[in-house]
């Protein structure tokens, strides 16, 4: 398992998008974002690529509460 998941946020052709990504690296650049994006297919005009990051993630089969119903 890889050790860190990174959230890339990018807009293409004026539709916002995002995509996880796994990574065994500790930081990732901008550059390198704008490298998965592209591998995973993205096709049109890219910008406002952003990364970052996820710290933080909820166990298998649960819910955070302010989902769950009374």
């Amino acid at each position: 398992m890889k050790g860190q998941i990174f959230l890339i946020n990018y807009i293409c052709d004026n539709q916002p998008m995002h995509l996880e990504v796994s990574s065994d690296a500790e930081s990732m650049t901008v550059e390198q974002a704008q490298q998965h994006v592209h591998d995973e297919g993205a096709r049109g005009k890219i910008t406002d690529v952003q990364v970052s990051k996820i710290t933080r993630t909820h166990e298998p089969g649960t819910t955070p509460g302010h989902y769950q119903q009374p």
